[in-house]
Order: structure tokens, then sequence, then C-alpha cells
């Protein structure tokens, strides 16, 4: 029996990326320009720029913006793994070690720890100039999504 290779797209991040971005609400308005850096198989390299609208009444990024930046840099994780529909949200938490001035751009290392049939971890770390901005944690129930017909996770490669 010859052996099957599984289809394993770093890709389809891209493509996610790009549905958070054009089909309105919350993603598209807060961050149309986090863009990909890198992505591997369970792990997605992105970053963006820090801009007025990021900011807290201090002048620091936003805690609420980093929390979106774990969400999404988890989702994306995940479709680095296969998955076009990434599951909802079961628990997110965030630490936040520094702040991020207006100008900086942030680089975010987003893992996905483990996926399984039915729940998912991914880690979100947030660098800024060589500094530690935030180290973030998001859990996600994906028996649903293990079904949605965009998904690559399983599919024969060609």
């Amino acid at each position: 029996m010859l052996p099957t290779r599984i289809l394993r797209s770093p890709n389809l991040a891209h493509k996610v990326l790009k549905s958070f971005q054009t089909q309105g609400g919350y993603d598209q308005r807060i961050l149309p320009g986090l863009r990909i850096i890198s992505a591997d198989t369970g792990r997605v390299k992105l970053e963006f720029e820090v801009e007025n609208y990021h900011l807290n009444r201090l002048g620091s990024v936003h805690g609420g913006l980093l929390a979106t930046v774990v969400d999404m840099g988890g989702s994306l994780a995940l479709a680095s793994k296969g998955l076009f529909a990434t599951g909802v949200s079961t628990d997110i938490n965030i630490s936040y070690i520094s702040g991020a001035k207006e100008g900086e751009t942030i680089t975010v290392d987003a893992t996905c720890d483990k996926l399984g049939k039915t729940l998912a971890f991914t880690s979100v770390e947030m660098s800024s100039n060589g500094r530690l901005v935030a180290l973030g944690r998001h859990n996600k129930f994906v028996a649903q999504a293990h079904k949605h017909p965009e998904n690559e996770l399983g599919k024969k490669a060609e």
C-alpha cells in the first residue's frame, strides 16, 4: 500500500485572514492592517502597526485590542492546520507585559498547541522593538468546525 499524503495548508491562513478582513464586522474594522509574515503548519507569524484608534486614553495600545489579536492569532494558527471554520471561543486569557505606542509595529507569533476533535488550544505572543508586549492563550470548541466544506484538514494531497 502506498503512503497517503495528507494536505496541510499553511496557505489556508491567508484565505481565513482575507475572510476576516472582507466579510464586514468587528475584525474588518479593528485590524484591517493585520498581515501574515509567515505561515507553517500550526504556526503563524503576523504583524500590524499600532494606529491612533488602537490606543487607550493614556496613549498606549488598548488591552481590548491585544485580546482581539489573541483571538484572531489563535484562529489563524488553527487555519494553518487546515480548518477554514476555526470554531468558537471557550476561553481566552491574556497577560499584559508592556505597552506599545502609536506607530510601533507589533509582531505576533501564534501557535496551535493542540487540535483535537472537540477542543483546540493556542498560544499567542506579541512583541514590539524586541520587548514582550503580551502573552495570551485561546481555547476553542471545534467539533462543528471540523465539518465545514472549505476545510483542508484531512483531505488528501493530489
